[in-house]
């Protein structure tokens, strides 16, 4: 029973540090005056890709090998964590989405298989309007 609490604490703390990722991300995008005109949109995107980076470097989701420095822990992040921002009209969409399944943060009891009841991917979305 700890186990399964434990467990779910873990998952819960990490879908967490996703949702506010995916809300800095989304706070991050009304700044961005160039998110509205068409020709700058790629680096007001990969600004938004950053704040929600940082915010994700700032957790505990980095596994041990990856958490060394605070560049590896980005580098871990940019390579494992998606990160999708759509531009709509006047709305903007950021979406996370991290593989749990890749790195569960308790190891997995052979007799209590984790991996049955728990999801392979936390996703999170945040929306914000862009102001003209």
């Amino acid at each position: 029973m700890l186990y399964g609490i434990a467990t779910f604490g873990a998952a819960l703390y990490i879908q967490q540090a996703v949702s506010r990722a995916a809300e800095d991300g989304a706070r991050a995008a009304p700044l961005l005056p160039p998110l509205m005109l068409q020709n700058s949109q790629a680096a007001a995107v990969e600004q938004i890709k950053g704040a929600v980076r940082d915010s994700l470097a700032g957790s505990l989701i980095v596994p041990a090998a990856g958490n060394v420095m605070p560049a590896a822990r980005r580098s871990w992040i940019a390579s494992h964590v998606t990160v999708t921002v759509v531009a709509a009209g006047a709305l903007v969409t950021v979406t996370v989405s991290y593989p749990y399944s890749l790195n569960r943060v308790l190891p997995s009891v052979p007799m209590f298989d984790a991996s049955r009841w728990m999801p392979n991917t936390l996703t999170s979305r945040a929306t914000a309007v862009l102001y003209s």
